[in-house]
């Protein structure tokens, strides 16, 4: 990879990494759709699913005790049913489709959070698995698995510390779930494996700005952490259609 690449590379990544530290959630959020203006989608989405599973460890690491695993079982199980779905559309679908589409849902959802609105879940064993299945789905196709896990854990109202370990333990287990079916949907090309290693620099920069990141989100409030997230959210749906147009 030419230098003139690999700089604006790695500074997307250190931001999307501070970003993901500071919320447990944001990376593919922010990388995609910028690193999408320099690369291909189906060459960068298996490289940044491969990157996800070292990024995802060292996010769990310095909070994993704060995990609360009550409905976790339904959410990573209705996750892993919708991977292998959202790897056939990221085969056969338009991928400004699947970012358009993404991009409305998120910012119609932050916009209905922002605003104070809950959606009474009285069955949250239910509502756990549609957030997974979908989640899973988005995964395989895009990488953004975040937003359906994201918004239910937002409209149930969880404190900081859980909301952060939860996410990154979710997002941790479907990340390593999605590399075997990629590799069989036979994504991990040459070219594929050629830009993962040309990008490796990247990883240890990812690495600070995910640390950085921690630090700062166990320091701040939980009034102001969540209107950060939903911000961030809101933003970054405008992005996702922005990048497919």
């Amino acid at each position: 990879m030419e230098l003139t690449v690999l700089i604006p590379v790695m500074l997307i990544i250190f931001l999307a990494a501070v970003v993901m530290g500071v919320t447990s959630f944001g990376f593919a959020l922010i990388a995609v759709p910028l690193l999408n203006l320099l690369l291909p989608l189906k060459v960068l989405v298996p490289v940044l699913i491969l990157y996800g599973v070292i990024t995802d460890m060292i996010l769990l690491l310095p909070i994993y005790r704060h995990l609360d695993l009550k409905g976790m079982g339904y959410l990573v199980g209705a996750g892993i049913l919708g991977i292998p779905l959202g790897t056939w559309l990221l085969v056969i679908l338009d991928e400004s489709i699947l970012k358009i589409a993404v991009g409305i849902i998120v910012i119609v959802s932050a916009w209905a959070l922002y605003s104070g609105y809950r959606v009474q879940i009285r069955n949250e064993k239910l509502g756990n698995a549609v957030a997974g299945f979908i989640s899973g789905l988005l995964n395989g196709s895009i990488t953004m698995s975040g937003p359906p896990v994201i918004i239910f854990y937002n409209n149930q109202q969880l404190e900081k510390q859980v909301f952060r370990a939860n996410l990154a333990f979710y997002f941790l287990l479907t990340t390593v779930i999605t590399v075997p079916f990629m590799y069989w949907g036979g994504l991990f090309t040459p070219e594929v494996i050629k830009l993962a290693v040309s990008m490796s620099p990247s990883l240890l920069i990812g690495a600070a700005g995910i640390l950085l990141g921690s630090r700062l989100g166990t320091s701040m409030s939980g009034s102001l952490f969540n209107r950060l997230s939903l911000l961030l959210f809101f933003f970054m749906g405008c992005m996702s259609i922005i990048s497919a147009l």
